[in-house]
């Protein structure tokens, strides 16, 4: 028997979760969420606790038994910047920069404080991986143009860094060993350079840096005219 791991990522208008025995997966699943379903919360983090629920149903039903949960790892949220990519411990301090949307509110956000609200009665840890704060940025690649507008990174860190790592591990390499290119095409869009295991330049998704995607304008000319 390996490890019970539950896994958890909120998004704008579903919660995604799946519990693992090591890394053999016990279940997956989606809750979709609708605007009626969500119309009476203010604000995105006012929603933790009734996802946290859901959560904990669904876990039920595919008879996953929380005394047995080893850890929880919720989708990492708008932070302060981390120099590093990597897994941290969610503490008081992370949970109450969340909750003040210090770095402005999303779904990500809730990652943490819905993964600690079930870690809390499981009685083990809780984690965050690879969030979207992660700053692994060469200096010059901070230079954007403008003074006083310096480059961000703020990207898709979680899945373009389990995809550079498996790409390394099939092709019989290792991530901190290779220099790759990665795109992850979503909702939104980012392009980030990994070089020997640093994201060390990427486009900014979240503020629309870099090609149009479904749901971003992407880089528009300053002297365009409609």
């Amino acid at each position: 028997m390996g490890h019970t791991i539950v896994a958890i990522n909120p998004g704008s208008t579903s919660t995604k979760f799946a519990a693992y025995d090591g890394e053999q997966e016990i279940f997956t699943t989606t809750i979709k969420h609708s605007t009626a379903d969500l119309a009476s919360y203010n604000s995105i983090i006012e929603q933790y606790k009734m996802r946290a629920e859901l959560v904990l149903a669904g876990l039920r039903k595919h008879e996953v038994s929380i005394a047995d949960i080893d850890a929880v790892v919720g989708r990492g949220g708008l932070l302060y910047p981390l120099r590093e990519g990597g897994t941290y411990a969610v503490n008081d301090e992370m949970i109450e920069d969340l909750k003040n949307a210090v770095q402005g509110e999303h779904a990500s956000n809730l990652g943490a404080l819905i993964a600690q609200e079930i870690a809390k009665e499981a009685g083990c840890g809780a984690f965050i991986v690879d969030p979207v704060i992660v700053d692994e940025k060469m200096e010059v690649t901070r230079l954007s143009g403008f003074e006083g507008l310096p480059s961000k990174s703020i990207f898709h860190a979680l899945n373009q860094k389990a995809v550079a790592k498996r790409h390394a591990r099939i092709s019989g390499s290792r991530y901190d060993k290779m220099n790759l290119i990665v795109a992850h095409m979503g909702g939104g869009i980012s392009i980030g350079a990994h070089r020997l295991g640093r994201v060390v330049d990427v486009n900014n998704a979240l503020d629309g840096d870099g090609p149009f995607t479904p749901e971003r304008s992407g880089t528009v000319p300053s002297r365009a005219t409609l």
